[in-house]
């Protein structure tokens, strides 16, 4: 089977980082906006130093000159606008390179508010297939695991596989077997109906 190189797994990783990258951040905003008022207040204010200094005060226009590109190196803002996208592209490719995707910045910052972060410990998440991890019956008759194995072995629904792969009992002869969406399976084992959901 073949397909292009745009369908396979690794480009729609690559896509997907790049769409995160395209995303702005709250803070990335915010340093936009505040670059926005404060990088021509500043460019402003010095014009007004090393032109206004000299004519009002009676400075030597170089001292002006000087003290004017001195306070435009010291106020200009491109480390604070520039230090905002690159944290947070380094941030995203870290998180990418151990496995993990992160939509954009702002979930990125999201992540701060975080306070527990729980993951379901039956393999869904962590291995794309459920797993059964444990069991407990409750007043249940001596053949209820192998009844449940016999109906989850007949269904192709992800739970009822991991069950049926999880329990280690010998399956039995069903009939009548079928499946309600959303509920679970049934069928007849025995001469007895049971449910399975």
């Amino acid at each position: 089977m073949t397909a292009p190189a745009s369908d396979t797994l690794l480009a729609r990783i690559i896509h997907a980082v790049e769409e995160a990258q395209g995303k702005r951040a709250p803070t990335q905003r915010f340093v936009d906006q505040f670059a926005r008022v404060y990088t021509p207040l500043v460019f402003v204010l010095a014009l007004a130093v090393a032109v206004g200094t000299p004519l009002l005060f009676g400075w030597a226009w170089m001292t002006s000159i000087y003290k004017a590109l001195v306070m435009l190196v010291i106020a200009c803002p491109c480390a604070l606008v520039i230090s905002t996208p690159v944290t947070i592209v380094s941030g995203l490719a870290a998180a990418a390179r151990r496995g993990i995707l992160i939509k954009g910045g702002v979930y990125l910052e999201e992540a701060r508010k975080l306070k527990f972060i729980a993951l379901d410990k039956t393999g869904t998440v962590t291995e794309g297939q459920p797993k059964l991890v444990d069991q407990q019956l409750f007043a249940a008759a001596d053949d209820s695991l192998r009844i449940a194995v016999s109906l989850a072995a007949r269904s192709d629904h992800p739970v009822s596989k991991a069950i049926a792969a999880g329990i280690e009992a010998m399956p039995l002869a069903v009939s009548d077997f079928g499946a309600e969406i959303g509920h679970g399976v049934y069928g007849e084992v025995e001469g007895k109906r049971y449910i399975l959901g």
